[in-house]
């Protein structure tokens, strides 16, 4: 998946700080870091290699790298995302760090020019953010300057070879603990290495991860064990894009429903890709939509990493056995759909969801009287401002919606990474710790317009305003939006005259609706069963049925 700040905060795993901050979904899968010393010249092979991204048998991208006397690059493609290419440059005699990250538009052909460059360096203890058009134009003014760490390097954070690349780079300064500055969401973590023969690991908010690099210091394989999750080598080129990289949203063979793939059009001028699962029948059918969290998001609400996760899918299967139908879409500038994910707000992502909501009020075969809203994560913060100015929505679900404004919930989420990370470090250390990174979410939020309203923004008036039936499903075991957190919204509702209020707090239950004993993020996919419970499925059917039944 394509990174996105939010991927390290609760609110849309794995997870605009780390798929921005809002990601309810996790820390980041690939970690790596930010080495205190200028830049090493390494030993370079003559080799290209192609990296394989597996979690268990299951190929979620792929990646080609080739390496020059003056830069490594890389050519990245993980399923359901737009393409990205990296170049790191090497030998910079004045220590800076510079780092090129080429876009693509989702869909783009193999041979269409980049949507967007963003060009990263560092110098002395600053980190400078520029981003063009990718056409050779002048880079200008940067349009982020951040605090860093003297002789900090960027980290391609969805990237395993570019952080292998930096865990060998720090090996060979001779040093133990570096910083790590994410390419996507500039947020800095510091990040900690021990070698054993020719494997090095680097942990960094609790989670380890094991890189084997040949003499050349490029690497032969890399392991996440705590989330099941690997990258495999094969010298020279491969296919870029294999059918394995695919992804299908057809209706499994035998199910009593089809599923209709759909391009829908939106006021603000950009397509949505949506897959609609409609019952068999020729009657007219009540209606779900769902809404993912923060970062760039399918249509499934799929995480790299974490496999079988694949939760609006699980809900689309088991609404259309029971007579209801399902739109889940790809998020503006994901996958399949138009339109430019970066920049937007909930706000924007809320008028997608209305231009969506009209097209259904348009099908024959849809009611549109009983269409409902269903949001994970941040999705249940955005579901919440189209519900409060619709009063025809038959009802909305919200699993995991945050009650508290952006900035307590990534204050949260930071200590609890510091603290589960550095278990044993002083207060004051940690509160230092804390410190900078608050200092990187600020210089963020001025350069970032999700990430300044999520922080801003109180969900409470809105929901106040929701006259229309609710579901609130909360997981006890959430360390990404606290289980309080499902209290305070049921009782904002009643306060605003909202009597059709049904809550429930799942024990043992996660952020992803998993069951879960600890709730780490870092631990999603190290779990024995990583699809969403049994229970959970059953109470959003319960209330759906209900919210139809004559």
């Amino acid at each position: 998946m394509t990174f996105d700040p939010r991927h390290l905060m609760p609110v849309r795993t794995s997870s605009r700080i780390a798929r921005r901050t809002r990601a309810l979904i996790g820390l980041a899968l690939v970690t790596g870091v930010v080495g205190a010393e200028p830049v090493v010249a390494q030993p370079v092979s003559s080799n290209d290699f192609t990296m394989f991204y597996l979690v268990g048998s299951d190929t979620l991208g792929i990646e080609q790298v080739a390496i020059s006397a003056s830069a490594w690059t890389g050519d990245l493609q993980m399923r359901g995302q737009p393409r990205m290419r990296w170049t790191q440059s090497l030998n910079e005699p004045d220590g800076t760090s510079t780092l090129t990250i080429d876009a693509w538009r989702p869909g783009a052909a193999a041979t269409e020019a980049p949507m967007q460059r963003l060009t990263l360096r560092t110098r002395g203890d600053s980190a400078y953010v520029f981003a063009t058009p990718a056409d050779g134009a002048p880079l200008g003014a940067p349009v982020a300057t951040l605090p860093a760490r003297r002789g900090g390097a960027w980290l391609v954070n969805q990237s395993l070879s570019h952080s292998a690349w930096l865990a060998h780079r720090t090996a060979r300064a001779g040093r133990d603990t570096a910083w790590v500055m994410l390419a996507s969401g500039a947020q800095l973590f510091p990040g900690a290495f021990a070698a054993n023969g020719d494997t090095l690991s680097l942990t960094i908010a609790g989670v380890e991860s094991q890189y084997l690099l040949g003499n050349d210091g490029t690497p032969r394989s890399v392991r996440v064990p705590s989330q099941r999750f690997s990258g495999i080598v094969v010298r020279g080129s491969v296919a870029r894009a294999p059918d394995a990289l695919r992804i299908s949203y057809d209706a499994p063979a035998g199910a009593p429903y089809t599923a209709e793939h759909v391009r829908i059009a939106t006021p603000m001028g950009h397509e949505l890709a949506a897959t609609l699962t409609r019952p068999r029948t020729t009657t007219r059918v009540p209606l779900v939509i769902t809404i993912s969290g923060s970062g760039a998001q399918e249509r499934d609400e799929a995480i790299p990493g974490v496999e079988g996760y694949r939760p609006f899918r699980e809900i689309a299967d088991t609404l259309g056995r029971r007579g209801v139908a399902v739109l889940r879409f790809d998020d503006r500038g994901t996958g399949e759909s138009g339109g430019t994910h970066r920049g937007a707000t909930s706000r924007d992502f809320a008028d997608d969801v209305r231009a969506l909501v009209a097209w259904a009020r348009t099908r024959d075969d849809l009611d549109g009287d009983h269409i409902m809203l269903l949001g994970h994560s941040e999705g249940g913060l955005i579901a919440p401002l189209v519900a409060a100015d619709d009063t025809r929505l038959a009802g909305i679900a919200l699993l995991a919606g945050p009650a508290y404004t952006g900035a307590q919930i990534v204050a949260f989420q930071q200590r609890s990474a510091i603290r589960e990370s550095y278990p044993s470090a002083f207060a004051s250390v940690r509160d230092s710790m804390f410190r900078a990174a608050q200092q990187q979410v600020d210089s963020l939020a001025r350069s970032d317009a999700w990430m300044r309203e999520f922080l801003s923004y109180d969900p409470l008036p809105t929901i106040a305003r929701v006259d229309v039936p609710v579901l609130i499903l909360q997981g006890e075991k959430d360390m990404q939006v606290t289980p309080e957190q499902a209290d305070t919204l049921a009782a904002a509702l009643r306060r605003g005259g909202n009597s059709r209020v049904t809550m429930h707090r799942l024990r043992t239950t996660n952020h992803l609706f998993q069951r879960d004993p600890s709730g780490t993020p870092g631990g999603y996919g190290a779990l024995p069963d990583r699809r969403v419970t049994r229970e959970t499925l059953g109470l959003v059917t319960d209330w759906v049925l209900e919210r139809i039944a004559p």
